[in-house]
């Protein structure tokens, strides 16, 4: 496993396999539906309103459900600075 220092930049590519991994590992912390709600709002970049008339769900539970999954995922991820 590569470990990063403080002095190494994390390039997008580094990134984005970091995310990808954190994302499997929690994955199953989370219900299905809450992970499509989170994919349609951030992975997607569609509008929360429109994400809750899909999910139909209010604009405040596709806010709540993207902040726990980021917050999770920060958890699982550290400090890492692109």
């Amino acid at each position: 496993e590569e470990v990063l220092t403080d002095a190494e930049p994390v390039d997008a590519e580094q990134l984005s396999a970091l995310v990808a991994r954190a994302r499997e590992q929690i994955r199953e912390e989370f219900a299905p539906r809450t992970w499509e709600i989170f994919s349609r709002a951030v992975v997607d970049q569609i509008p929360t309103a429109m994400v809750a008339q899909e999910f139909s769900v209010t604009p405040a539970a596709v806010r709540q459900a993207r902040s726990r999954i980021l917050r999770r995922l920060r958890q699982q991820l550290g400090d890492i600075e692109p």
